[in-house]
């Protein structure tokens, strides 16, 4: 078993949007490189091998004494068998978030895809041993559940007891499972695999400003917020070229993983394809159909918004090469030190021990921000394990945009390094908790740098950023979450042609955007540059989720000042030990509340009303 899968490595790849504020460019250190020796020396470092070793010995251990017995345990016995288990999880993660570390950035490197292959391969060996804990645990009578749940011994236990007890009904037999974990090997593991791979190896001649070089897909996409239209224009088209000429290969990698989903779905029992997703986030289907509904309603704000932008950039309309335009109002270039600065700033104003938290990323070396060949496009925070410090991986272009990106990454590496105080089972948030941190870091930020500028001009575009912040992560991932639900759909029906595929991207586009942004036939492969489509199923949603929540948040800590900190950082430090609703309930917060979700939204609509009114 790996628990919360989707939350230990938590991505941001193309979820926020240009801000547009003016920095002045400095000639202080270019980003860094991330030290990973306090985990293994080098891909050839021996005790790889030796920890995997170590975690099937104990793994095998705890299966001859305890398979088939785990319903027949005392309390104090089983906490003592879920102490052993994690245990042995720790050490088998420890191989493998270091293969996963190095292998994004490093892709093309032979010897490193060749450890993340078999690091993948023996840890699997390892779950497999471990699966029968969680398999009993769920299949345990409601008596002796009842009996756990009650007893102290079993007190830090108690979510994960429930999770399992929840997860039963779609459980299957322990051979089956296990063969299930490996097919995935071969399977989704392997498609998904090289889908990183076929981007990390584009190619783009863009040449932009009279420069002649070749560049990566994450410096193209950079160039799509460059001041000079033509330049956003030409960095647009180059992608969109290259996502046409890989379409055929893309369709078929995503025809096959939304394939393997419903195979899956139809083994276990669930009806919905995004069921599995809201059982592992720990939420009900009408949460979610509830928030989609309410941002889909809201799209009309978000066109507004994109048509005074239009008239701002003194363009009659937006091309889709405009979207992410910086405001005409100067520089918007700014260094990895000033990044730095801005982000530990912002979080030191929220509360010192953020900053300080966050600070040791970069006294540490556990950030990678330098873009380069072969390294993964975007960027994560990978939540490692209690006791392990996580990491943030980032592609710094010397922009606004990024600074931004930082403040988010750092904001899952807080919540994660809050989350350490918890055991291993109750470390991860799901996934829509795990974006609460990350949002609010941005929201941080973005005050902080309003609340020290006084020109008008940037004042002005650092509102702008706040909308398209707010757009980027809220309405545009529910598109994109609803463009997975209908190709899931289509899916179920047969094989999804390229353009079938192209064709729901688009609809779903033309719903987010209307008349505000004049598209053509070039956009219609967007579909094959999300890597969350490719990654994970129906993970999207949970930036809305994220946004909404922050607003809310934001609001406490407005009303609330000082008082509200040391609520948010119990928060932060609960990781998983409840369900989202638990936790928030806490806080005053009752997310099953439709009406939640249209105050959040009512935000957003006060911010694009102040900024539209100052023309």
């Amino acid at each position: 078993m790996v628990p919360r899968t989707r939350s230990a490595q938590r991505c941001a790849i193309d979820s926020l949007t240009s801000c547009g504020i003016p920095v002045s460019v400095s000639t202080l250190p270019a980003p860094p490189r991330w030290n990973l020796s306090d985990l293994y020396a080098s891909v050839a470092d021996p005790a790889l091998d030796a920890d995997l070793d170590t975690a099937l010995r104990l793994a095998t251990a705890l299966a001859d004494a305890y398979r088939d017995r785990v319903a027949a345990l005392s309390a104090p016995a089983l906490a003592a068998m879920l102490q052993a288990y994690e245990a042995a999880l720790a050490v088998a993660y420890r191989p493998q978030m270091f293969a996963s570390l190095a292998l994004s950035t490093d892709a093309l490197d032979e010897p490193t895809r060749a450890l993340h292959s078999r690091v993948g391969e023996r840890a699997n060996g390892v779950f497999n041993q471990l699966r029968f804990v969680d398999l009993e645990l769920g299949r345990a009578s409601v008596e002796v559940c009842d009996r756990w749940l009650a007893d102290p011994a079993l007190a830090m236990y108690r979510h994960h007891l429930e999770r399992a007890r929840d997860a039963a009904p779609h459980a299957l037999p322990g051979p089956v499972e296990e063969a299930l974990a490996t097919k995935d090997l071969t399977g989704r593991r392997a498609w998904t695999q090289l889908y990183d791979e076929l981007v990390a190896g584009w190619r783009f001649s863009v040449e932009p400003h009279g420069g002649d070089r070749t560049l990566t897909l994450a410096d193209v996409r950079s160039l799509r917020e460059d001041p000079d239209r033509e330049v956003r224009r030409r960095a647009t088209v180059a992608i969109q070229d290259q996502l046409a000429e890989s379409a055929p290969t893309l369709a078929f990698i995503v025809n096959t993983l939304y394939q393997d989903h419903r195979l899956e779905n139809g083994l276990r029992g669930h009806l919905d394809p995004v069921a599995p997703t809201m059982l592992e986030d720990e939420l009900s289907r009408p949460v979610l159909d509830a928030l989609m509904t309410a941002v889909e309603a809201h799209y009309p704000v978000a066109q507004r918004y994109f048509r005074w932008k239009a008239a701002n950039l003194g363009l009659p309309v937006l091309e889709s090469h405009d979207v992410l335009a910086p405001p005409p109002d100067g520089d918007r270039e700014a260094s990895w030190e000033t990044a730095r600065a801005e982000v530990l700033r912002a979080f030191g104003d929220l509360d010192p021990s953020v900053a300080e938290l966050a600070g040791r990323f970069f006294t540490e070396g556990r950030i990678d921000a330098e873009p380069r060949s072969g390294k993964q496009d975007g960027a994560f925070c990978a939540g490692m394990i209690p006791g392990v410090a996580p990491r943030v991986m980032v592609n710094h272009h010397g922009r606004m945009r990024d600074v931004f990106t930082l403040a988010h990454e750092l904001g899952h590496g807080v919540h994660f390094a809050l989350a350490g105080q918890q055991s291993l089972l109750n470390y991860w948030p799901t996934s829509p908790m795990a974006e609460t941190a990350s949002v609010f870091g941005e929201l941080v930020l973005g005050r902080n740098l309003l609340a020290h500028e006084t020109d008008p001009a940037a004042r002005k575009a650092m509102r702008a950023s706040r909308v398209e912040e707010a757009l980027g992560t809220i309405h545009r991932q529910v598109a994109f979450t609803r463009y997975e639900q209908r190709t899931h759909e289509a899916r179920a029906v047969g094989v999804v042609a390229v353009e079938d595929i192209s064709a729901i991207w688009t609809g779903e586009m033309d719903r987010l955007y209307g008349d505000a942004v004049r598209r053509t036939e070039r956009d219609r492969f967007g579909w094959g540059a999300i890597p969350h489509l490719v990654h994970y199923r129906f993970y999207c949603y949970s930036y809305a989720f994220g946004q909404l929540l922050v607003f809310a948040l934001y609001d406490l800590w407005e009303r609330e000042g000082a008082a509200f900190v040391p609520k948010y950082l119990r928060l932060l430090a609960s990781g998983g030990r409840d369900r989202p609703e638990a936790l928030l309930a806490e806080l005053g917060l009752d997310v099953r509340d439709p009406a939640f979700w249209s105050r959040g939204l009512a935000v957003v609509t006060r911010m694009v009303d102040d900024l539209t009114a100052t023309g």
